[in-house]
């Protein structure tokens, strides 16, 4: 309380206080990421307080701030408001404060005045928030305002009475306790405690009823009051301006406001009473002389804005990932609205090889937010490893045990803990490669579990180094249905390759998606598309085989390996974010000169990011990159219909068949039938010929 030069003592009142749970920032972070992006439109929230063991007039917001249906917790009333969360901190320091209070207060102001308050006196209970989310370093600066229009001062006529000392305490109890009003009505509403009167009743009831011959002697505007003070809470300030004005007969008037105070067994006893007049009518209709108060002081008393920052509180896994998706989720506020980052996190992709393309490849998917990543490999780090193959450290290749698939899922997790990630040490059984009988039943169990890794998965990476080692995840990728992704290194040239698809075609795909006629394009369907081995007429052997050092190694110059795996991880995004996904055409320059098929007046379908080429062949000496396309070999040693089939009758029989000796797939393609012809020359013109200057 204060007083007045004239020796009459004024109602002070408790200022409402902010608290924000951290799940809020959280909430606001995710949707400023994933659906506001770059627009800075307000947001309706809600917020609660409550009068139950009250401290410090708090007002509340959590995460559940932005639910639609929001409901207030149990005891809680429901405080309405609007965040303004601006996309940089010189718009959040240049914004017109006085403005933004005014624009929010006259919001109140037509809500009393379209009697929108009489049907929800929960619309009293006002806030908003100013706020700007640094969302690459976790700060988050915030100011909060509880607008009420500047109205004259409110004259203490009496002492304030706590309701178990007022004469009409046991009444007064007894009204509260049989209160029938609903939920949404108890936090402002009129208590009458004359005699035969005696009730409560709403806002709403009390000034369609009202007469100016009431008795305010028994007259109670009570209000659920969270202050814990001897002065009552902000919100009586805003609800005596309230009744002053729909009701403004009762201006000089003394009137009753009680702050209803609970204790945790709801009992009214800590209420407090105020009989305070206003001797001044509230003139609401001179906006522009209309004033408003209400932003929070700081904890210095001060006028100004709030800073938390989040980083230390935070979940450090929460954290980590935030950040690390921060790049990818900011592509879709402007550069690629459409894409589509749950389907990259839930793809699980399975790498042959944890050499020099599997880490690189590794990388790259981790860097587009894939989650599941599992290696392949039966080889141990060496000290030549490390400095091509950074997932690797001098430390593994010093201790000469250290298998490269369990040094990579182990490394996968420390550079992302939210990633999933195993390593599987295994030899890959390969045409050629004799399997003895010591070995069968291990090499039997690695093609069990082959099997279902294979089918655990959904892409697959053949990033090993030798032919023959492709030859059985190219077979099991078309046998289930995978998208199989292959790369392959020289000395200065790669080639990164997508396999033609094998899963059924579903009955309501879009066949005309999947084949438009381009002038100069040739246009081939994904399911037509050849496989690593489709364009060879020989069967994979052993490569390792009276070969020196430098033929056995993959030697190629650094840059190399770190290009074929950029392009192979985006090559799988594309396919990815494609409405068909794998089933995408592929399609290339029919004619010899490029010029034509650019001059074409339709140019290369494209998907959200680009097109989708079958094959990517790359060099150094002359920093080119080719795009060819192939359709499938129908004598194919890996992936045509004869050799599936087989494979589904005979299952392990037919690869071990295949193990010992390469020929049995030329033999049973006929691809053998081709030696035949030996040294014969066979003339082709330009016209028997598909060629591609891409």
């Amino acid at each position: 309380m204060s007083t007045s030069t004239a020796g009459e003592e004024i109602l002070q009142f408790a200022p409402l206080q902010s608290f924000v749970s951290p799940t809020f920032w959280h909430k606001l972070a995710e949707i400023k990421l994933d659906l506001d992006r770059l627009d800075d439109k307000p947001r309706l929230i809600a917020g609660y307080y409550t009068n139950r063991n009250a401290k410090s007039c708090l007002l509340e917001v959590d995460y559940t701030a932005f639910n639609g249906d929001f409901k207030a917790p149990k005891f809680c009333f429901q405080a309405h408001g609007i965040i303004f969360n601006k996309n940089t901190i010189e718009e959040f320091k240049t914004c017109d404060k006085n403005a933004l209070l005014k624009e929010q207060g006259l919001k109140l102001l037509k809500d009393i005045q379209s009697d929108a308050v009489l049907d929800d006196p929960s619309l009293l209970a006002r806030f908003f928030i100013l706020s700007f989310a640094d969302l690459k370093d976790h700060n988050y600066y915030y100011w909060f305002a509880f607008p009420c229009p500047l109205t004259s001062t409110l004259s203490v006529e009496s002492p304030v009475v706590k309701l178990s000392n007022h004469s009409k305490f046991a009444t007064i109890k007894q009204i509260l306790n049989a209160c029938s009003l609903q939920e949404t009505q108890q936090n402002f509403f009129v208590l009458h405690a004359a005699e035969g009167q005696q009730k409560c009743i709403s806002l709403k009831a009390f000034i369609e009823d009202f007469k100016e011959t009431v008795d305010l002697d028994n007259v109670y505007f009570c209000f659920a009051d969270n202050s814990e003070h001897e002065y009552p809470s902000w919100l009586m300030r805003i609800y005596v301006a309230f009744v002053l004005y729909k009701c403004n007969s009762l201006v000089g008037k003394t009137l009753q406001f009680l702050g209803l105070r609970f204790d945790n067994h709801m009992s009214p006893d800590l209420s407090l009473l105020w009989q305070v007049k206003q001797s001044q009518v509230c003139n609401f209709e001179d906006v522009d002389q209309l004033k408003f108060v209400g932003w929070e002081l700081n904890k210095n008393q001060k006028p100004q804005p709030r800073l938390v920052s989040m980083r230390e509180s935070m979940d450090p896994l929460l954290l980590t990932e935030n950040s690390i998706n921060l790049n990818l989720k900011l592509m879709k506020w402007r550069l690629l609205p459409e894409l589509n980052l749950d389907t990259i996190a839930n793809t699980k992709c399975l790498l042959f090889g944890a050499g020099t393309l599997g880490c690189a490849v590794s990388r790259m998917l981790l860097g587009w937010g894939f989650k599941h990543i599992t290696f392949i490999d039966n080889g141990k780090v060496g000290l030549a490893n490390p400095v091509r193959q950074y997932l690797y450290t001098f430390e593994d290749a010093v201790k000469g045990n250290v298998m490269k698939a369990d040094a990579a899922a182990a490394c996968m997790k420390k550079i992302n803990p939210g990633t999933i990630s195993t390593g599987h040490v295994m030899q890959i059984p390969m045409p050629g490669h004799t399997v003895g009988n010591s070995l069968r039943a291990q090499t039997e169990n690695d093609l069990k579990k082959l099997k279902e890794l294979v089918q655990e998965h959904d892409v697959m990476f053949l990033l090993t180094d030798s032919r023959e080692s492709r030859w059985l995840p190219t077979l099991l990728g078309a046998a289930y249905g995978k998208i199989v992704i292959n790369s392959a290194l020289g000395f200065d040239s790669y080639v990164v390759q997508r396999h033609g698809a094998t899963r059924p075609t579903e009955p309501q795909m879009d066949m005309a998606k999947q084949h438009i006629e381009i002038e100069n394009l040739k246009c081939i369907p994904g399911q037509r598309l050849g496989c690593y081995f489709c364009n060879d007429v020989t069967a994979p052997g052993n490569s390792l085989k009276d070969r020196t050092l430098d033929q056995q190694c993959t030697v190629t110059r650094p840059g190399v390996s770190n290009l074929a795996a950029s392009y192979a991880v985006e090559l799988l995004v594309s396919i990815l974010q494609h409405p068909l996904k794998e089933m995408a055409p592929a399609y290339y320059a029919t004619s010899r000169s490029l010029a034509a098929a650019m001059d074409s007046p339709t140019k290369t379908p494209e998907g959200i990011l680009g097109i989708i080429p079958h094959s990517i062949r790359g060099s150094l000496s002359n920093f080119e990159n080719m795009l060819p396309a192939t359709e499938k070999f129908v004598q194919c040693i890996a992936c045509s219909e004869q050799i599936l089939n087989e494979f589904r009758k005979q299952d392990n029989e037919f690869l071990f068949k295949v193990f010992e000796s390469a020929k049995f797939l030329e033999d049973l393609t006929g691809i053998s039938d081709y030696k035949d012809l030996k040294n014969e020359i066979i003339e082709f013109d330009d016209s028997d010929m598909d060629l591609s200057d891409d």
